[in-house]
């Protein structure tokens, strides 16, 4: 009776656990290859519900921006669109930095934020009904081109679908572009107005475009007044709170159609000066499909902190109002709390369901969660990293579904070690992560995966123009280096690139990728030889990417046509590859790779982690420590356990150490936090060129 009993209860509890398992995700996701392969290619790929036909609708029925903001109040969503004033900005510390070779001394602030206020959808919409009109009040029309620069908010959607609903083209450019290519994009496009608010209202007399006229209207979100000189022209300049109270007038706003233009989106740009890409009313809408179908998402709670003037940020923005979810806004610098002022993080304070960000932002989230730990007892450090190993084991090892015998350790290994650390930065409810803009260190992945608790820490790929995200791992996929399964509004395929060795005929096929569908934009304004090189006649985007698919159809950059380089022993170097070995190590915070025609070997510029460069140096300033030779080499001995993989052509031979600040400000990173190689390359020529010599 008693081995009965036993047995019942050992049968119950397997099939028990059996149901509760991870179950990954359906076979069908991963979509099928149709058709012939033409010489050099491979066969069509298309992804899940787009097989027989490349889907061109959205599951809401939006053709257009107005359709969308139409939507907004059919159902009373209570907590739609939020934003946290600041209620205080204090200094805290004082600090140099060296800036074009002088010392710049800075502040740090730290802020004090109120909690989240909220838009209903209703009244989101009744806001976008009277921006409408006062847009219409002070001269815009149907055809005319707004620019609009300034950082990520609610006033900024707010206002670009006011303006894109009428049918007045919203040209975006990046709040952190350097003052020559924000000028670049307004006289290109001919703008007839621009939106401003906080740091770049300060730019514009040295951005409004010479070729600008008296009736250029300018509207500063922050600011209440009526006429501001600027330089020896007076603009008009309108606040956003005086649009925000004109009187709803919809008879008069003009209608749109599905195929018009609704934004000029200018890129970031990491070579040349950026292009205007043409976004269409319905092709930034598409991506609702993919959210829906591919992502599972429904009505979430997103954190909006990336740059609107971004396609990842503003295809999830677009995603989440098309379902009617919260959108909370946020800022990079309170988002984690390292800034803050007694006060929550915006994290904490919004209790998102899936945050997106670039690997940048992941990465600092992983240093500062291993900084913490540094800091605790030994028994604790033992413990995390004692769990991680196990966990890795069994979990990564089994692509998230291990044999369920073993859900009842790691259901005790979560709640006890990761739980909290979970919830202490993205909350309770948090589910899923989304990576994108450049890819994600293997060892990123694999440590968020490991220590965030049923949440998917998904990649994914898209390009402005391709109008959005074109794919990205399923919710409860674990494979790491991919950019996931191809969405339903899309196909790709790949083409030989003989020059570097890659061929379709290899096994899995490589090559070029190749992508085309419904939002693939008619390419860039008024630059028709540039659209010629990146479209093709078929509608073809020619990414510039080397793409590996797998056999179960996942898509994988194993390189970039622009970053490789020819060594004189005849062997290519990929530049991106490289430093994606190195950014995971502890001392390095930002890294540039550069190799020549010339020499057999590579060399790097690298920011190195502040608070371990301090430690080695043993009490020199960041600054003397970069300048240390000692100090350089015991940096470079660290990043030796970074080289597992490399070729000895691609070890990097020699650095230098760097003190300066990198940003977009200084032009050494894109708006999008990539690296302008060019820009690094000229601004420390002297440096790597002495590199090399040393050889």
């Amino acid at each position: 009776m008693i081995a009965t009993t036993f047995l019942l209860v050992v049968v119950v509890t397997c099939i028990i656990l059996y149901y509760l398992r991870p179950k990954g995700y359906p076979k069908e996701k991963e979509g099928e290859w149709i058709g012939e392969a033409k010489p050099g290619e491979t066969r069509i790929l298309r992804g899940y519900k787009g097989v027989e036909k490349v889907t061109d609708y959205t599951p809401q029925g939006n053709n257009t921006i107005a359709d969308l903001v139409n939507s907004f109040s059919k159902k009373d969503k209570k907590e739609f669109i939020g934003y946290r004033e600041q209620l205080e900005k204090v200094s805290v510390k004082k600090y140099t930095v060296n800036v074009n070779g002088k010392d710049v001394e800075k502040d740090i602030y730290k802020y004090k934020m109120s909690d989240y206020k909220w838009f209903s959808s209703i009244e989101f919409y009744h806001l976008i009904c009277r921006l409408s009109a006062g847009i219409r009040h002070i001269g815009f029309k149907k055809g005319d081109k707004i620019g609009m620069f300034c950082e990520t908010r609610y006033e900024w959607m707010a206002l670009s679908l006011a303006c894109a609903r009428q049918g007045i083209l919203v040209v975006t450019v990046y709040s952190t572009l350097g003052e020559e290519s924000v000028k670049i994009a307004l006289e290109e496009t001919k703008c007839n107005g621009l939106i401003v608010s906080g740091d770049t209202s300060e730019k514009l007399e040295k951005i409004i475009p010479d070729c600008a006229g008296d009736d250029f209207k300018v509207i500063d979100i922050d600011y209440d007044g009526a006429n501001k000189p600027l330089g020896t022209k007076s603009y008009k300049v309108t606040s956003f709170k005086a649009l925000s109270q004109s009187e709803e007038d919809e008879s008069n706003t003009p209608s749109v159609t599905s195929d018009d233009t609704a934004f000029i989106m200018y890129t970031s740009g990491t070579t040349k000066s950026p292009k205007g890409v043409l976004v269409g009313q319905k092709q930034i809408l598409l991506f609702a499909k993919a959210y829906n179908d591919s992502l599972d998402l429904k009505e979430e709670v997103l954190p909006a902190y990336l740059p609107l003037a971004h396609i990842f940020e503003l295809c999830l923005e677009f995603g989440v109002m098309s379902n009617l979810g919260s959108l909370g806004y946020a800022n990079p610098r309170t988002l984690l709390g390292n800034f803050c002022l007694d006060c929550k993080s915006d994290l904490i304070a919004l209790q998102p369901t899936f945050v997106i960000g670039v690997p940048t932002v992941f990465g600092r989230v992983r240093k500062a969660i291993l900084e913490n730990l540094s800091n605790a007892p030994q028994a604790k450090q033992k413990l995390f990293y004692g769990c991680m190993k196990l966990k890795k084991r069994m979990y990564i090892n089994y692509n998230i579904c291990p044999p369920y015998l073993f859900m009842p350790l790691l259901h005790v290994i979560d709640t006890v070690v990761f739980k909290g650390v979970k919830e202490s930065i993205f909350g309770k409810k948090i589910k899923m992560l989304i990576t994108g803009g450049s890819a994600l260190p293997t060892e990123l992945q694999t440590f968020l995966t490991l220590i965030l608790p049923k949440v998917s820490v998904v990649q994914g790929f898209g390009m402005t123009e391709l109008c959005g995200a074109s794919s990205c791992m399923p919710p409860g996929d674990a494979t790491t280096s991919t950019i996931g399964l191809l969405f339903s509004h899309y196909e790709a395929k790949l083409r030989d690139v003989p020059d570097l060795n890659y061929f379709t005929n290899m096994n899995p096929p490589k090559g070029e990728l190749l992508i085309r569908g419904p939002p693939v934009s008619k390419g860039y304004f008024n630059r028709p030889t540039m659209t010629k090189e990146t479209f093709t006649e078929d509608g073809w985007v020619c990414t510039g990417d080397i793409c590996m698919i797998t056999e179960n159809h996942h898509l994988c950059i194993i390189d970039r046509m622009k970053n490789i380089i020819k060594q004189p022993c005849g062997e290519y170097i990929s530049l991106e590859l490289v430093e994606s070995n190195y950014t995971t190590s502890k001392v390095v915070d930002t890294i540039c790779v550069f190799a020549d025609a010339f020499h057999d070997f590579t060399v790097a510029l690298i920011l190195p982690n502040k608070k371990i460069v301090e430690e080695i140096a043993g009490g020199k300033s960041y600054v003397e420590a970069c300048q240390d030779k000692d100090v350089c080499e015991k940096v470079r001995e660290i990043m030796r356990n970074n080289e597992t993989g490399l070729s000895n052509k691609e070890i990097i031979k020699h650095i230098a150490l760097v003190s300066d600040e990198w940003n977009p400000e200084n032009d050494m990173l894109t708006a999008a936090l990539k690296l302008k190689r060019p820009s690094i390359a000229k601004r420390y020529s002297e440096v790597i060129e002495g590199l090399f010599a040393l050889n």
